[in-house]
C-alpha cells in the first residue's frame, strides 16, 4: 500500500551517471581488469534500472490520478478492522494501489468532516500475501551497487584490486577472516553497520504483505516481523562482505585491511536494534510532531534524518525517501485534510495522529521452554598460561532444543588481544563449533545450565611495519607510481596464525525477563586448545566470562 504522492523516481538517471562513472575509471586504470570481476560489476550494475521498473511505469502513469483526493472510509467501533481508528496515522491512502498492503484501501471524502469512515473490502488480506522476492533482491542488488561505487570511487585499493585473477584473489581474501576487530574506528562498525543492517532489514519489511504495516507497540506480530528481518540483513550482509558480488571478490578488502568478524554478527544484530530505534522515534518523536505541524518540510526532514534506515530502504524501491504507507501524504489536498486535522485538535478535538492497537487475538499455547535460541554476548577472555591478554571480542550462538532439558548449540565468536608490547603488533582469536547444553530447569524464570562444546579455534599474531608501508603507499602514487599494484598486507605485515581443535566445558545463569528475552547473566567456560604458541600468546588453557541477550524463539 503506497501513497503514491510521497513517492517518485527519484534515483532516475542514476544508472548511466553510474555506467559512465566506471566507464571512466576502467580507462584510467592501466592494464586489463578480469573476465570475471567486470561480470561482478555489471550483474551490480544491471540491476539498477529494473529495481523499481515495474512500479516506476505504473507511477508515471497514474501521476496525474495520484494527485485527486484521498478518501479515507471510517467506522468507528469496527471490530473488523485492522486499525479502527480516526487517527490519520492508520490511514493507508493507495487509491486502489495494486501494491497495497494487508489493510483497507481508503481515500478521503470530506475532509472537514469531524467523523470518517474505514470501509474495508471483503477480506481484510491481498489476495497474494507471498514475500516479494524478486522486488526485494532488485532493490537490495541496487544498495549493494551504490555501496560498491562508493567504495570504488573513494579507495584507491578497491579499484586496483579489480586486476588480477579473480577467483584466486576472491579465495585468498575471504581466507584472511579472522578474529574479531577490522581496525575500524568506532563510527564504521556500530554506526555504519547499523545503518546498512537496517537497510536491508527494511527492505525485507517493504517487500513483505504480511507484515509491511507493523508499528513499535504490534507485539508479537512487530517481533515476528523483526525476526524475518533480523535473517534477511544477515543473509544479505553475508553476501556483501564475502558473497560473489561482495567487498571479497570485487575489493579483496580483507587482502589490504585487517578483517574480522565483528560485522559478520554486529550487522544484523546492531541492525535489528536500529529498526527498533526508528519505529519507537517514528510513533512517539515523528508522530509527535505530526500532531503539532502541517509543515511538509519539517515533516520531510524529521522523516529521513530520524528514520535514516527506513529513508534508504524507500530509495532502493523509487519511493521518496520521506514516504510512509501507514500516514497520508503531505502535499495537495492531503496537506489541506492535514491542516484540518490540526485545526479540529486544537479547538479541542482528539489528536489527529495517534498510535491504536492491533485487535486482541486470543493468546496460543506456547511453551515455556525456547525451542529455538539466539543469543548474542559481548566476550572476556584470559590466558592461563601467562603471555599477553585479556582478549576482547564478541559473538554470537544458536541453540535449537531436542527435549526439555537438551539442546544442540552452535556458537562464532572472536576477540582481539590486549596489551600488545607494541603498537604495530596485533592478536586476535577466533573460535567456532558446536555441541550440547543441558538445561535442567528450562520451563523456570531461572534457568542454570552446563554445556560442552567442541570446535575448533585459529590464534593469530601479526607485525606491521608501518614506515614499510607508508613507502610502499607513496612508491605506488595511486597507481602512477613504480611500484606495480597497491600494496597488500603480505607486503608489509609479518603474520603467524595457527589453527587447532578446541574443547571448552562450562556453564551459566539465564534469567527470563519476558516470553521473548532473557538475560544470559553469566556464561563462564574453561577451555583447551590443542595449539602451540604464537608468538607471544600461549591459547592453549583459557577461562572466559560473558553475559549476552538471549532471545526465545517460539514461546510467543
Amino acid at each position: 500500500m503506497e501513497d503514491r504522492q510521497d513517492k517518485g523516481s527519484v534515483l532516475h538517471g542514476k544508472p548511466g551517471r553510474v555506467l559512465a562513472l566506471w566507464s571512466g575509471l576502467w580507462r584510467k586504470r592501466r592494464g586489463p581488469f578480469s573476465f570475471s570481476r567486470t561480470v561482478s560489476l555489471s550483474l551490480v550494475v544491471l540491476s539498477f534500472p529494473f529495481a523499481g521498473s515495474g512500479q516506476l511505469s505504473r507511477k508515471l502513469d497514474q501521476t496525474k490520478a495520484d494527485y485527486h483526493p484521498i478518501h479515507f472510509t471510517y467506522n468507528i467501533g469496527d471490530a473488523s478492522s485492522p486499525r479502527q481508528n480516526f487517527k490519520p496515522s492508520t490511514f493507508l491512502s493507495t487509491n486502489g494501489s495494486p501494491n497495497a498492503p494487508d489493510a483497507a484501501r481508503s481515500s478521503i471524502s470530506n475532509p472537514h468532516a469531524n467523523t470518517a469512515v474505514i470501509e474495508r473490502p471483503a477480506s481484510d488480506t491481498l489476495a497474494d500475501t507471498r514475500f516479494d522476492w524478486r522486488a526485494s533482491t532488485r532493490q537490495s542488488l541496487l544498495y549493494t551497487g551504490i555501496m560498491h561505487t562508493f567504495n570504488i570511487t573513494t579507495e584507491a585499493g578497491t579499484r586496483d584490486a579489480l586486476r588480477g585473477p579473480w577467483l584466486k584473489d576472491y579465495l585468498d581474501s575471504v581466507g584472511e577472516l579472522r578474529g574479531w576487530s577490522d581496525s575500524d574506528r568506532f563510527m564504521a562498525p556500530y554506526v555504519g553497520h547499523t545503518i546498512e543492517g537496517s537497510v536491508f532489514g527494511y527492505i525485507e519489511r517493504q517487500n513483505d504483505p504480511k507484515f509491511r504495516t507493523v508499528q513499535w507497540g504490534d507485539g508479537r506480530t512487530y517481533f515476528m516481523s523483526l525476526l524475518r528481518s533480523m535473517a534477511y540483513s544477515a543473509v544479505w550482509h553475508t553476501q556483501w562482505k564475502i558473497g560473489p558480488a561482495s567487498e571479497a571478490s570485487i575489493g579483496n578488502v580483507m587482502l589490504h585491511a585487517s578483517p574480522g568478524f565483528i560485522t559478520l554478527t554486529g550487522t544484523p544484530t546492531l541492525g535489528t536494534i536500529g529498526m527498533i530505534a526508528e519505529d519507537a522515534a517514528d510513533r512517539y518523536l515523528i508522530m509527535g510532531l505530526e500532531n503539532r505541524t502541517a509543515n511538509p518540510v519539517f515533516i520531510m526532514l524529521a522523516r529521513s534524518f530520524l528514520n535514516p534506515g527506513r529513508t534508504f530502504a524507500n530509495i532502493m524501491a523509487f519511493h521518496l525517501p520521506w514516504n510512509r504507507p501507514t500516514r497520508i501524504g503531505l502535499f495537495g489536498q492531503n496537506l489541506d485534510a492535514r491542516r484540518e486535522f490540526l485545526a479540529d485538535y486544537k479547538a479541542g478535538g482528539e489528536k489527529p495522529f495517534q498510535y491504536v492497537r492491533l485487535p486482541k487475538v486470543e493468546p496460543e499455547s506456547y511453551p515455556k521452554e525456547a525451542p529455538i535460541e539466539l543469543t548474542a554476548f559481548p566476550v572476556f577472555e584470559t590466558f592461563l598460561d601467562g603471555g599477553k591478554g585479556p582478549c576482547v571480542g564478541g559473538g554470537g550462538s544458536g541453540a535449537v532444543r531436542i527435549n526439555p532439558r537438551l539442546q544442540v548449540v552452535t556458537e562464532v565468536s572472536g576477540c582481539l588481544v590486549m596489551h600488545m608490547p607494541e603498537a604495530n603488533q596485533s592478536g586476535d582469536s577466533l573460535f567456532y563449533g558446536g555441541g550440547l547444553r543441558s538445561t535442567p530447569l528450562a520451563a523456570h524464570r531461572v534457568s542454570p545450565f552446563v554445556e560442552v562444546i567442541f570446535g575448533g579455534k585459529k590464534v593469530t599474531h601479526e607485525t606491521d611495519d608501518i614506515a614499510l608501508r607508508e613507502k610502499l603507499i607513496k612508491e605506488w602514487a595511486d597507481g602512477d607510481g613504480t611500484l606495480p599494484h597497491y600494496p597488500k598486507r603480505s607486503d608489509w605485515s609479518v603474520e603467524v596464525s595457527h589453527n587447532g581443535p578446541s574443547l571448552g566445558l562450562g556453564g551459566g545463569v539465564d534469567v527470563v525477563m519476558t516470553r521473548p528475552f532473557a538475560w544470559r547473566v553469566v556464561d563462564f567456560q574453561y577451555s583447551h586448545t590443542w595449539m602451540d604458541d604464537v608468538g607471544m600468546i600461549h591459547p592453549r588453557n583459557t577461562f572466559r566470562l560473558t553475559t549476552g541477550a538471549v532471545l526465545r524463539i517460539g514461546t510467543w
